[in-house]
């Protein structure tokens, strides 16, 4: 109904115009609240300077396929506008871009930025770390990496980082003439190299490792057998050497969980 312009100064035309405005009271400070965060995240931030750093794990077997520059992910959130970051803060943040699958960090206005990507996760836990002198990094690398497996993580010219299933082991390179000393001791009827390190693996990996092992032409100094043949640690086990003559040995226990089963093992 159409109100004229006599009931405008009526008693109660004033109350339902106080009545309203109380209503949207709150709606009004919600908005001046949204705005002023708004200001706080895309201006604010703009002149932030303080290292963000993101991290981003992808899998060894899909890092080769990734291309950053041509990225159906990038295409598609150039396109879209979408900056939001898992924190839900903005990627236009200074300092950080996202690119893909990789992520680019820097902690100043300067053109120089440090690329990195992340092809394995760290054992659950405390991952063990173990630092190897080896001869020669190149043909290092063709072993950890191609042969075993591991996942390459920082290197430089002298020193490289992998991946032992989670655990960090770092081949230093000390010297052109090196050659680990080799010391002996019997074990199960074996004489068993040390120093030495390793893996308990699974069974499956086991079969796997030692068939690839074969394949590369390199030499067991004990052959896969099953040793403490129905005792609380039986276990499959094989040792060989990498190119600068470091000892590995990868096991596979029967009972995993008899892995630290304490009892007296008779000498031989």
């Amino acid at each position: 109904v159409k109100e004229s312009r006599s009931s405008r100064t009526t008693p109660n035309y004033e109350l339902r115009r106080y009545a309203i405005a109380r209503l949207l009271q709150p709606s009004c400070t919600m908005m001046v609240g949204a705005f002023r965060t708004y200001l706080n995240i895309h201006i604010g931030k703009k002149t932030c300077k303080r290292s963000i750093r993101f991290m981003s794990c992808i899998p060894s077997r899909y890092s080769d396929s990734i291309n950053p520059s041509t990225s159906s992910y990038l295409q598609h959130h150039q396109h879209s506008g979408d900056n939001h970051t898992r924190s839900g803060i903005t990627n236009n943040i200074r300092g950080f871009q996202r690119i893909g699958f990789v992520r680019s960090l820097s902690t100043s206005d300067s053109e120089s930025e440090s690329k990195y990507i992340k092809l394995a996760d760290p054992a659950p836990g405390s991952p063990f770390h173990l630092a190897l002198p080896v001869h020669d990094l190149d043909i290092a690398k063709d072993f950890y990496g191609n042969i075993i497996g591991c996942a390459e993580g920082r290197s430089s010219e002298k020193w490289q980082d992998y991946s032992l299933n989670g655990h960090q082991i770092v081949c230093h390179w000390v010297g052109n003439d090196y050659r680990c000393q080799d010391y002996f001791n019997p074990v199960d009827g074996d004489e068993v190299p040390v120093p030495h390190f390793g893996l308990a693996l699974t069974k499956e990996q086991f079969h796997s490792l030692a068939k690839r092992i074969r394949a590369a032409g390199i030499q067991f100094i004990i052959e896969p057998h099953l040793r403490f043949q129905g005792q609380p640690g039986e276990q499959l086990t094989m040792f060989f050497k990498d190119p600068s003559g470091n000892n590995l040995e990868f096991k596979t226990m029967t009972k995993i969980d008899n892995l630290f089963a304490k009892y007296n093992v008779a000498d031989e």
